[in-house]
């Protein structure tokens, strides 16, 4: 008896450890739920994260150092230097010949040389480098507006893909929905058919709208993983996670549709064009640098040392100063060469920019006439929503009552799925409409839902 006791207690403690360590596993395997994130949230995150970013961010590094860089060759210049030479020389390649009565030795030396000294020169007119140091300020401010642009981008992209999860959870709350009223359905078809008032057809009619329903909720399933992992990428946030949304397709927001405002605030917000044109002033001041390569320039120069056979030895203070004026004269068509590329710049910038502010007129207004359409959209769903409620419960009733066949249930289970579908497709739609206008206006940080 105390055997079976003590094999009963190990079977029971045995299973307990298999039951826990199945549990560890099933744990350990699925994916763990994050906090509530609002779609605020998520672009802050990503407009700092997103690898996009980091390389729009080192592009404005980049531009800094190249503006500190054309600066500095307008500041002083200041060198150290010491050599120590063993040397010999030939007195006549120096030009000296023997005087009479005295002749020179065909080779002095070796004799040693140490010479130490620091030198300072200082650019006194340069223009070409005066106009290559606005064009570098000019870069660093488009690569600014750029990297703007990139967030603006990205917040974009990232609030689309957060409407797209909101809708697919809606999508997958009304596929299980349908499901249900086709379980319910089924159930009622069988009651119905032993009470003899249903026949068999009735019950297979309600076995395949199951069916469907299944598949139609296992591809919302699907649909709805896809958006996720796409939102997680973009958003950087961990694939292991199941993000959890704050926000509703249902939030209307105050939208600007008046266009005239909307292109004011377009043309005074958007990156695109604060790059654009500080483009252009780039390309001008690249221009102005390549006409000024012509012109002289001046510089001073000095230096300051000591010089001597070796360190301590016949040492003397040396040093020499002056100025130098250089004049080009002929560079082999180069100057030329860069004016007309510089010109050419020029005139691809001022184009684009004719181009740029045609885009944004044509983004502003497409995408109030879109706001307008989708919300009307989104009324026009919503009735349609309501009369599809309204028409499956009098066919259900009609059914459960012996009066029709469940034809008509199914008809308008059928006609209510696609209603649902329709408003949450209008209601994305709608949303994803306001993210445009904002993005048109350069707001798309700002947006939320």
């Amino acid at each position: 008896m105390k055997t079976d006791k003590t094999f009963t207690r190990g079977v029971a403690r045995g299973l307990a450890l298999l039951t826990v360590g199945a549990l560890s596993t099933a744990l350990a395997d699925a994916p763990t739920t994050a906090a509530t994130l609002s779609l605020k949230d998520l672009i802050a995150r990503a407009v700092q994260l997103a690898p996009t970013q980091r390389v729009s961010d080192a592009s404005v590094a980049i531009a800094q150092a190249q503006q500190d860089a054309s600066r500095a060759s307008l500041l002083p210049q200041l060198s150290a230097s010491a050599s120590q030479m063993r040397e010999t020389t030939n007195p006549a390649a120096l030009g000296f010949s023997s005087i009479p009565g005295f002749a020179l030795p065909s080779l002095i030396g070796p004799f040693s040389v140490f010479d130490a000294r620091v030198q300072v020169s200082q650019k006194l007119v340069d223009l070409a480098a005066v106009s290559e140091l606005h064009s570098a300020e000019f870069a660093h401010q488009a690569a600014e507006a750029q990297a703007e642009a990139s967030r603006e981008s990205i917040a974009s992209r990232v609030a689309i893909a957060y409407i797209q999860v909101l809708g697919n959870e809606e999508a997958v709350a009304s596929a299980q929905a349908d499901l249900d009223l086709a379980n319910d359905l089924l159930t009622l078809s069988r009651d119905q058919r032993n009470a003899g008032v249903a026949s068999g057809i009735d019950v297979s009619r309600a076995e395949t709208s199951v069916a469907q329903d299944r598949y139609a909720l296992s591809q919302a399933q699907t649909a709805i993983a896809q958006a996720r992992l796409r939102l997680q990428r973009m958003a950087v946030l961990p694939m292991d996670t199941v993000p959890e949304l704050s926000g509703s397709l249902d939030h209307i927001g105050a939208v600007n549709i008046d266009a005239t405002q909307a292109l004011q605030t377009a043309n005074a917000d958007r990156p695109e064009l604060v790059a654009i044109d500080a483009s252009i002033k780039q390309a001008d001041a690249t221009l102005s640098a390549a006409r000024r390569k012509r012109l002289p320039t001046l510089s001073v120069v000095a230096d300051y040392g000591l010089s001597a056979s070796s360190p301590g030895e016949n040492q003397e203070d040396t040093y020499r100063y002056g100025a130098m004026l250089s004049l080009p004269i002929y560079a082999g068509g180069a100057i030329a060469a860069q004016e007309s590329s510089a010109r050419a710049q020029l005139e691809q910038q001022r184009a684009q920019l004719d181009d740029l502010r045609q885009q944004i007129e044509e983004d502003v207004r497409l995408s109030i006439a879109t706001v307008v359409n989708t919300r009307e959209q989104v009324r026009a769903a919503a009735a349609a929503r309501e009369l599809a409620e309204r028409e499956l419960e009098q066919a259900r009733d009609r059914f459960a009552n012996g009066v029709a066949d469940n034809v008509d249930v199914i008809r308008a289970q059928t006609s209510l799925a696609n209603a649902r579908a329709q408003l949450i497709g209008a209601q994305a739609a709608f949303q994803q409409a306001r993210v445009n206008l904002a993005a048109a206006q350069g707001k798309a940080q700002q947006f939320d839902l």
